[in-house]
């Protein structure tokens, strides 16, 4: 007999800056916890958690990218360290030492973007077109929004800027 698969929880709405700063601050630790987790792991395992990881992360870098991005230049400068780490790591076998430390930069790198966000305070309630992008990233990071993201990090990155914006 098989479990019955998980189904993502209800997605609370996001209506102020306050509930936004939570939200995005668990993220952080989700996908730190993450990125941290690929080199612990070996053979296929690695390669999963890495898959999940750079999907999870392309949906909050367009989350911020959307909603923070036209406040801070500061988040758009830490997307680009980001862009050029994950790239890298795409771009060496799993298995290898290499892609080890492609993915401790990419865990740099997300760190130093998190710090960068999380200086940020956020307040009040978010306009309706910030509301409606933030349901929509928060479905995509839930595995609840119908969109293939694509199968690099380029295309993932773009596509959720595309679905996330469109909502919003």
């Amino acid at each position: 007999m098989s479990a019955p698969l998980h189904e993502p929880d209800a997605v609370v709405p996001v209506t102020t800056g306050e509930e936004l700063a939570h939200r995005l601050a668990a993220q952080h630790e989700e996908l730190r916890e993450e990125w941290c987790r690929v080199p612990r792991l070996h053979a296929g395992a690695r390669e999963d958690v890495f898959l999940h990881a750079r999907r999870r992360l392309a949906v909050h870098v367009a989350l911020e990218h959307a909603v923070l991005g036209p406040r801070l230049d500061s988040v758009r400068e830490a997307e680009a360290e980001l862009d050029r780490e994950v790239v890298a790591a795409e771009g060496e076998e799993p298995e290898s030492l290499g892609f080890d430390a492609a993915c401790a930069r990419v865990a740099v790198s997300f760190l130093r973007h998190s710090a960068t966000v999380d200086e940020h305070v956020l307040a009040g309630v978010l306009p309706d077109d910030e509301r409606q992008a933030v349901a929509a990233a928060l479905a995509l990071w839930d595995g609840a929004g119908d969109a293939y993201l694509g199968n690099t990090w380029s295309e993932m990155r773009e596509t959720a800027v595309a679905q996330i914006t469109r909502a919003g």
